[in-house]
């Protein structure tokens, strides 16, 4: 999901997933992952997962490794194209789909308290907020790590899942389980 939208894999269609067209779309290599565990274990429970939103990403051991949200298209796509196809696969086999996009607890907003970034007009750091933080540039040759340990919340860099987002993905992921009689 994530990482097949921002390396630019492109999401494909149920066409791809249905006619079984392989790993060149993230439709199509569903089917490949499906019908492996299918293989392994007939009878294996399957739940599918959507990607959550993201913030701005700044990888905390190399600033350069840095990557904007799914506030905008990447590609010409955007992230909930893949969220979509993960739920059209769902209600095509009638396996139940965990909706993290649009879950409310992970909103862009949610993901990290704020973002520390230089002020354009005086250079002196200030803690943004989205879709403030959006507007302002990161240089990461030469601005501070902008995810302080007081701007966590629901992920730690804005991408990964905190403790916190954590528990509310387990949480979740568990209220499905038990619908399946887990």
């Amino acid at each position: 999901g994530t990482n097949d939208w921002w390396s630019g894999l492109p999401v494909g269609t149920i066409d791809d997933y249905t006619k079984n067209t392989g790993t060149g779309t993230t439709s199509g290599a569903y089917r490949k992952i499906i019908n492996k565990i299918r293989s392994l274990n007939a009878s294996a429970k399957i739940v599918l997962i959507t990607p959550m939103q993201r913030n701005d990403f700044v990888y905390i051991g190399d600033s350069h490794n840095n990557a904007y949200g799914s506030y905008k298209p990447k590609n010409g796509r955007s992230l909930e194209d893949f969220v979509n196809a993960v739920a059209a696969i769902g209600k095509y086999e009638k396996i139940p789909v965990v909706d993290l996009y649009h879950n409310k607890e992970l909103s862009i907003e949610n993901l990290v308290k704020f973002k520390r970034l230089k002020d354009p007009a005086t250079g002196a750091y200030k803690n943004y907020k989205y879709p403030t933080s959006a507007t302002i540039p990161f240089n990461p040759s030469t601005d501070e790590y902008p995810y302080p340990a007081a701007a966590m919340n629901m992920t730690h860099d804005g991408l990964h899942p905190s403790d916190k987002g954590n528990a509310m993905i387990a949480k979740s992921i568990v209220k499905i389980f038990k619908t399946l009689g887990f």
